[in-house]
């Protein structure tokens, strides 16, 4: 049976953007999981990269990555529910010296709760929160 992965923010820019360091990592990955691991993210995290991409000067990606997202029949788009939030907001309360973001811990809190253990994403603080995160060397 497959494992589900969270797709990531700094996941979806990696493989939108041929520029940036983790494109190749993570093309490779995404060409070689087909079948074998289930792709999750949220429409925070939707919301969190279509604003990365404007902030990096790349609002042209946007509606490719949008478009993106509605054609792919894998992906499995969460919306969180108040219950998730409520975990998300106890979380940064006590994690807030960590660093996260809001969006980490809702994305922390999905993981925990759907027992994913990894993420397409570069960004540090899913390894400080003991999940793997497959583009950090």
């Amino acid at each position: 049976m497959a494992s589900e992965v969270l797709l990531d923010t700094s996941g979806f820019f990696a493989l939108m953007d041929a520029r940036d360091p983790a494109h190749l990592k993570a093309s490779h990955w995404l060409g070689s999981q087909r079948g074998r691991a289930w792709p999750v993210t949220t429409e925070w995290i939707i919301g969190e990269t279509c604003t990365l991409l404007v902030a990096r000067k790349r609002p042209h990606l946007v509606a490719r990555f949008l478009d993106y997202l509605e054609q792919s029949t894998a992906l499995l788009v969460l919306n969180p529910d108040e219950g998730l939030l409520v975990s998300a907001k106890q979380l940064i309360r006590r994690q807030a010296e960590q660093g996260y973001s809001f969006v980490d811990c809702l994305s922390f809190c999905v993981m925990k709760e759907r027992s994913i253990s990894q993420a397409l994403t570069a960004d540090e603080h899913f390894c400080k929160a003991g999940f793997s995160a497959l583009l950090v060397d």
